[in-house]
């Protein structure tokens, strides 16, 4: 049994990218990664003297909040270690960065699905779907946990429970096969001050996406040498990212994967 701890960034309209970034845990594993992540928090806290409720990455990194008082190279000592702790735990993540501009251009697929962050999602959930369906004895059989959202919360909910046809192809599902059905139920919703890994999740969708931005020059630097520390916390995430034949299917995989590779960026640029 699996748990994908899913958080995003970029959602608002005038983000070129939102990413959004999956951490998959097997079960068997995961209190002892929330041991550490508490372990850590309680460091930073103690180290720092700050009353951390919360990680948010794009906060930690431009030194907003109560993260202001922080010497930028500590700030970025807590990015770093963050990473590197993760990629020690040598759990997978599971990357959909999703153009804004391409899917607008894109013919959309029928039925539609209208909103970035459900295409997301839902592209989270077919890359998990894939990865996992070879296993055997239900071992990959994976439980969806997003931050809360509102909004979105009953438009995934019946997403996930009735895929759209045409998403079958992209993890080329037989013909008995269900649907989806390495995902557990449905995906769940929960506040990201209750979940460590939803933190994380959010602190690395932060990473991918400003690496992404700052690359094509979508953004400029809020300060001197920012493009290469933040291209060096990529790097540290990258051999952890799921290959690219799960999360971008090569075009002879049906309609779904062309469409998919269509709307979205590599997450990596410059792997």
């Amino acid at each position: 049994m699996k748990i994908c701890y899913v958080d995003e960034s970029g959602n608002n309209p005038d983000c070129p990218f939102l990413v959004m970034v999956g951490i998959l845990v097997d079960a068997a594993r995961l209190r002892r990664t929330e041991i550490e992540f508490s372990d850590i928090l309680f460091a930073v806290r103690q180290v720092l003297s700050l009353p951390i409720a919360e990680l948010k990455g794009s906060r930690i990194h431009n030194g907003t909040g109560y993260w202001r008082q922080i010497d930028p190279k500590l700030r970025k000592d807590v990015l770093r270690q963050f990473c590197r702790w993760l990629t020690r735990r040598n759990h997978k993540l599971i990357v959909s960065a999703i153009s804004g501009p391409e899917l607008a251009k894109a013919a959309p697929m029928s039925p539609p699905i209208a909103d970035r962050w459900l295409v997301a999602a839902l592209h989270v959930a077919l890359q998990l779907q894939k990865l996992n369906q070879t296993h055997q004895k239900n071992k990959g059989n994976t439980f969806l946990i997003f931050d809360e959202n509102k909004k979105m919360t009953d438009k995934l909910a019946d997403l996930l429970w009735e895929p759209p046809d045409w998403s079958d192809t992209y993890y080329s599902r037989k013909p008995k096969q269900v649907r989806l059905d390495q995902i557990v139920d449905t995906a769940f919703m929960v506040k990201s001050h209750h979940a460590g890994l939803i933190q994380v999740a959010d602190l690395f969708a932060f990473i991918l996406r400003r690496s992404l931005e700052l690359e094509i020059g979508a953004a400029p630097e809020q300060w001197d040498g920012e493009k290469e520390t933040i291209k060096e916390l990529a790097r540290i995430l990258a051999p952890k990212i799921v290959q690219r034949s799960i999360r971008s299917p090569n075009k002879s995989s049906g309609a779904c994967a062309k469409w998919y590779r269509a709307i979205q960026t590599d997450p990596l640029p410059n792997s």
